[in-house]
């Protein structure tokens, strides 16, 4: 502290400094190496006045080159007001005393002692830099061993999440790790590892009933079929009678067909239809659809065409492949009216295979788009257009997508039309064994 060092300077000063006539010494015993060490730090920035007449009457030869020099009305005015001041010289900052003095003798002076502000100023100075640069730096220490031992903390729990979302459908044998720490990340796992224990048994106890059911209401309705075709066809003449016997037969098949769409996808979500991967183009299969479903359009008036570029070869199995194409073909030829166009399209583009299905139908409301793959959703147009569809054809389009880790995209406008997009990993185009495409990869039906 500057002014407590100040007073303490000046104070001490008081008793070894005698003043006559004008005249100034320091009296003290110059064989005490405590007492001088002190006197020589009291008066080493030290100077007097005369307090009436402002006139310099001692001046040390340290305080000399720091020209501080004051009028008889500044000597008064420092007289009067008693406390410190500082001033800035050519050599630094230096605070200053101003204490009155009476000797004996008689007078009145005015005594300054000071101190320089040098050594202060750079201590703050070494302390502001110590803030600016290492307050920043600490921080930033503190934020990466924060992040360090968080990451620590939490790599358990990531790992169990990792391990959590590995789990799916079609393998719920898998459990979550448990570390043997006994602390409340394994009863997490412990108590997660029993969810999917039960649920497993659940799905396994889910599979047998659909296997059952298949057998149980395909039978019974194999002989429903069976007996409705003897009644048709001894229906003979009887109009009215073969039309509520071929009305029936149509539920009865719209039924069967449910059954067999809803197995097929139980089995597929829970894992039970394994994929035939191999090398599959997707130029001549879209050129063999086209030759399956022309009869198809021909009868709904609806032009259908695919155009191909070149070999789209990708891994996948084949059967499923068509299947996924068929069901998007075929949904476009029924919601398209006569007149209209269906468009398939197979491209390359990067590391994809990307196909199209593009119709000039009545088109999907923005709406309802994100629920179209949704299990026998079918929006009000849909169902007046094909009030016999079960709502099952795209669900089954977005698994087959989604095991051959594709993605598929909707676009459409009401009234204007509708454009499937699948997008599926490509492969090597030499890679590809399957029958070779048409002379001419784009034609029309």
């Amino acid at each position: 502290d500057a002014t407590g060092r100040l007073d303490e300077l000046t104070s001490g000063l008081h008793g070894y400094l005698k003043i006559e006539a004008d005249k100034v010494a320091l009296a003290f015993d110059r064989d005490d190496p405590e007492q001088a060490a002190f006197v020589h730090d009291a008066a080493r920035f030290c100077q007097v006045f005369d307090a009436q007449s402002g006139r310099l009457v001692f001046q040390s030869d340290a305080i000399r080159p720091l020209g501080l020099h004051f009028t008889a009305p500044e000597v008064r005015t420092l007289r009067e007001e008693g406390r410190p001041r500082d001033f800035s010289t050519p050599f630094g900052r230096i605070r200053l005393s101003n204490s009155p003095i009476a000797p004996p003798g008689g007078g009145v002076y005015l005594l300054q002692t000071g101190v320089s502000l040098d050594p202060i100023e750079r201590t703050l100075a070494r302390f502001r830099d110590l803030l600016l640069l290492g307050v920043p730096a600490g921080l930033l220490a503190a934020a990466l061993a924060g992040w360090w031992m968080a990451r620590i903390g939490l790599a358990p729990l990531n790992r169990l999440a990792a391990a959590a979302r590995a789990i799916d459908a079609r393998d719920l044998g898998q459990r979550l790790p448990v570390r043997g720490a006994d602390d409340e990340l394994d009863e997490v796992s412990a108590e997660f590892n029993a969810a999917l224990g039960r649920l497993e048994r659940a799905v396994g106890e889910m599979r047998q009933f659909s296997t059952a059911l298949a057998h149980e209401l395909r039978t019974p309705l194999t002989a429903l079929r069976g007996e409705i075709e003897m009644a048709l066809l001894g229906a003979g003449e009887d109009e009215a009678g073969s039309r509520r016997l071929s009305s029936q037969l149509e539920e009865v098949d719209k039924l069967k067909q449910l059954i067999d769409r809803l197995l097929t996808l139980a089995r597929a979500e829970t894992g039970d239809i394994p994929l035939a991967v191999g090398p599959v183009d997707l130029v001549p299969l879209c050129a063999s659809l086209v030759d399956q479903l022309d009869l198809v359009a021909g009868v709904r008036d609806v032009t259908l065409e695919c155009a191909a570029e070149g070999r789209v070869v990708v891994l996948g199995d084949a059967q499923w492949l068509e299947r996924l194409l068929l069901n998007l073909v075929d949904n476009a030829l029924k919601f398209t009216p006569a007149g209209g166009r269906v468009h398939v399209r197979v491209r390359r583009e990067g590391g994809e295979a990307v196909l199209e299905v593009t119709d000039t139908g009545i088109g999907i409301a923005a709406d309802v788009i994100p629920r179209v793959f949704e299990r026998f959703f079918r929006a009000a147009p849909a169902r007046e257009a094909d009030p016999k569809g079960t709502g099952l054809g795209l669900s089954l389009v977005k698994w087959i997508v989604d095991s051959h880790h594709g993605r598929i995209g909707v676009r459409s406008e009401p009234g204007r039309g509708t454009t499937f997009t699948v997008s599926l990993p490509a492969a090597d185009a030499e890679a590809g064994h399957t029958p070779p495409s048409p002379p001419d990869p784009s034609f029309a039906r």
